[in-house]
């Protein structure tokens, strides 16, 4: 990779992990959680690269309502009835036995995703 790396190259570096998983998981619905935890990553960095063009600060923070309530434009805004089930994909897909993303949550919040990724 040639010049300085982005918070969006590693944003679009999760999305594409997260298609990889995705497209070869089988049955294993093990899986969603970390194509969820993948997605969530995407989104946190992508909106942190927003805030860092517009010149805004951001906390140390996962919290996707509070990034996007953050940012000043809206082509962000088809995320916000999803901000809170994001912003679980980062810690409960990691840390809560027997939490499973739902399939329907994943399938609705990827287009979001690669959507918010061009």
């Amino acid at each position: 990779m040639s010049g300085e790396e982005t918070l969006l190259d590693i944003a679009r570096r999760n999305f594409y992990t997260a298609q990889l998983l995705w497209k070869n998981m089988g049955d294993d619905e093990g899986y969603l959680n970390i194509i969820a935890y993948h997605l969530q990553q995407a989104v946190e960095l992508a909106l942190k690269h927003a805030l860092e063009l517009e010149g805004i600060e951001y906390p140390k923070t996962h919290d996707i309502d509070d990034l996007l309530n953050r940012y000043p434009g809206d082509e962000f805004d088809a995320l916000l009835p999803w901000a809170a089930a994001i912003t679980n994909m980062e810690a409960k897909t990691r840390y809560v036995k027997n939490y499973r993303v739902s399939l329907k949550t994943i399938k609705a919040v990827f287009p979001l995703v690669e959507e918010m990724l061009k």
